[in-house]
């Protein structure tokens, strides 16, 4: 039975469409001259082909107008090779279109072509990845590494790097299937970097979505947002509205995952709008039941029901059985919420038919079939009630063989209560248990980073109030004894190097007391410390830096927090010095309504998050420990840049 995967799908819409296709990044003439050139009368298979493409994600019946006039005038001048390439991109339409059957034929009629006489490998390649892209979206896994594998070799021996950069692509997306997903990012981020080479501007913005996604599974969701939101003004910029709706609803849904309504709800409207326009029903569809539940969790009933309704009316039943019993059942919810209470459980009986079926549902009888067997469900209530009246007199005699079934059930039910009792009584108090150790080792934590700021300042303190004040004063009374004593220029000479070496003494402890406790954190705040950091640990290097931040200025955190987050970015500083061989550096400081967001990115050599030795180093255990102080987080990423992304999130609410 095929399984479509919508989920998965909005991933890959901008996938290998044929890598010899043209893409804004190469060089297919613009769509205007295109048409000019068409309406000329000067025709030919290659520009019919290249009005099929031009049109293919924003306009897909158009292109598949322009794929059929190519087919024809191919075939009559026997251009294999172009209809080959007809047949492609006509199969990248229907599947815009969301029909995978008709996209499957069109593949193998190209792959049928491009093996024959006359035909060119690229086509071939292409074909072949696109098809695994369908059986991928099918569910049939092994079908479509199949047709990956070969697709891969034909691009290896082509030399043909954005292929290989699909097949990486692809690799991904199977092994987030596999539940694989540092994998799956570590393959989608070398697509990525193969694409950024390419300057192919369509596959840049597959896998910012896609590596966004993958985040998302993984729980990064701060990376998950981010990511997403590179993708979409890529999408803007290469005109994919196909692509753009997909980004804006996947944005839309992370942050509905986050309880984050009134951001979701702006993108999920964008990706109607598109869909909308692009006549892609089931996308459509899809958006509309998640701004119906939206609405209905707002306790706007009457929009979130005319939301679903028109849901209702895009699904056809035997192409998305699931979605379509999704819809009915939230209808049942906010009917039910608005009182129809008749409607509503006609709807559930319906659903509950429904139930059973939908898993086995086939395309050809899925609608007839729940109808048939709701009317007959129906039919039947009717019928066991009235049978039950006939029967009712009869039933008195049996109450009592009943009755004793109850008692005995009610006694085995009250010894698997209290069973079941004592072990909850049982985890609760070793969960208590845990608690207060886990408490107790946090509050150690705490208290011996406390300690340890507290025994800095006193350091920097004394340093700076004792010992450098009492050299300062010495060096005056040097001074002032070199402008009373009468030396010869030697003796001046001597007496000027001692007092050069004392200046030098004294800068050293004074710059030994600042970064024991840096004076900018104490009076200044967060963001003038940083900056100062960052200017004195990279000022003098070869290393590119920047530092962003989204209104904090003129804001205080607690004093431990500020201290925290100092230490542990001064801790990423120095790694990153020592052991990345980075050239340039990103720091960003943002603030959400709950958390304080650190993000260091670097694109030095990077490192094995998995390898125990790495985990275990001083460093990064500080960082860790500092963080577990503050109820905080730390997550390691690869950076696109081929280096690391260091997240590091504080709770302040």
């Amino acid at each position: 039975m095929r399984v479509l995967r919508p989920y998965f799908l909005i991933l890959m819409l901008v996938w290998c469409f044929a890598p010899t296709l043209p893409t804004s990044a190469q060089s297919a003439a613009p769509v205007d001259s295109l048409l000019q050139v068409y309406r000329s009368g000067k025709l030919s298979p290659k520009l019919l082909n290249d009005l099929c493409w031009a049109h293919v994600f924003n306009q897909p019946d158009s292109a598949l107008l322009f794929g059929r006039k190519a087919l024809a005038l191919s075939r009559k001048l026997k251009d294999v090779g172009n209809e080959a390439t007809a047949f492609n991109r006509m199969g990248v339409a229907f599947d815009v279109k969301h029909l995978p059957d008709s996209a499957l034929l069109f593949y193998h009629q190209a792959v049928a072509l491009s093996e024959g006489p006359g035909g060119e490998k690229a086509t071939l390649a292409g074909a072949l990845n696109n098809i695994g892209l369908i059986h991928w979206n099918l569910g049939e896994l092994d079908k479509a590494v199949e047709f990956y594998v070969r697709s891969a070799e034909l691009f290896e021996e082509l030399g043909n790097e954005k292929g290989l950069a699909n097949t990486f692509n692809n690799i991904g997306l199977v092994l987030w299937e596999d539940d694989n997903h540092r994998e799956a990012l570590n393959y989608s981020f070398k697509a990525l970097r193969l694409r950024e080479k390419l300057k192919d501007r369509y596959g840049v913005g597959a896998s910012y979505s896609n590596i966004g996604l993958l985040h998302g599974e993984i729980g990064n969701i701060d990376s998950s947002i981010h990511y997403l939101l590179l993708a979409i003004p890529i999408k803007i910029e290469v005109k994919d509205d196909y692509g753009l709706a997909k980004s804006y609803h996947n944005l839309a849904s992370e942050y509905n995952k986050q309880q984050r309504p009134d951001e979701a709800m702006p993108y999920f409207k964008k990706a109607l709008e598109i869909s909308t326009r692009l006549g892609n029903d089931r996308a459509s569809a899809s958006t509309l039941y998640y701004i119906g539940v939206l609405l209905y969790k707002q306790k706007d009933l009457a929009g979130g029901l005319a939301n679903l309704e028109r849901a209702l009316g895009l699904i056809d039943p035997s192409q998305d059985a699931r979605l379509y019993w999704k819809v009915l059942r939230q209808k049942a919810l906010v009917l039910r919420d608005q009182g129809d209470h008749k409607t509503s459980n006609e709807l559930l009986l319906r659903m509950d038919v429904m139930k059973d079926s939908v898993l086995t549902l086939e395309k050809s009888q899925a609608l007839e079939e729940l109808e048939t067997k709701y009317r007959t469900a129906v039919k039947d209530r009717r019928i066991e009630e009235q049978e039950r009246q006939v029967a009712q007199t009869s039933l008195l005699a049996e109450r009592r063989n009943t009755y004793i079934v109850l008692l005995t059930s009610l006694l085995i039910m009250l010894l698997l209560v209290g069973f079941g009792y004592i072990q909850f009584t049982r985890r609760n108090a070793e969960r208590d248990r845990d608690a207060l150790i886990i408490s107790e080792r946090e509050a150690g934590l705490r208290a011996v980073i406390t300690a340890t700021e507290e025994e800095r300042k006193r350091i920097a303190k004394d340093l700076h109030d004792g010992v450098v004040q009492g050299l300062t004063g010495l060096k005056l009374r040097l001074q002032n004894q070199l402008r009373n004593a009468r030396m010869d220029e030697a003796e001046k000479e001597t007496f000027t190097q001692t007092s050069s070496l004392l200046d030098e003494s004294i800068n050293e402890l004074r710059s030994i007391s600042h970064q024991m406790m840096p004076r900018a954190l104490a009076e200044l705040g967060l963001l003038p410390a940083l900056e100062d950091l960052l200017d004195k640990a990279f000022g003098h290097t070869d290393i590119r830096f920047s530092f962003e931040h989204h209104r904090l200025e003129g804001q205080r955190f607690p004093e431990h927090i500020e201290v925290s987050l100092y230490r542990i970015t001064q801790e990423l500083i120095n790694n990153i010095i020592k052991h990345s061989g980075a050239k340039a550096v990103s720091v960003q400081l943002l603030k959400t309504p709950s958390h304080l967001v650190l993000v260091v990115e670097d694109n030095g050599k990077g490192f094995r998050f998995e390898d125990q030795a790495n985990r275990n180093g001083i460093g990064l255990m500080n960082i860790s420990s500092r963080a577990k102080a503050l109820n905080g987080e730390v997550n390691y990423a690869p950076s696109p840049q081929q280096g690391t992304v260091a997240t590091i999130r504080i709770p302040v609410a």
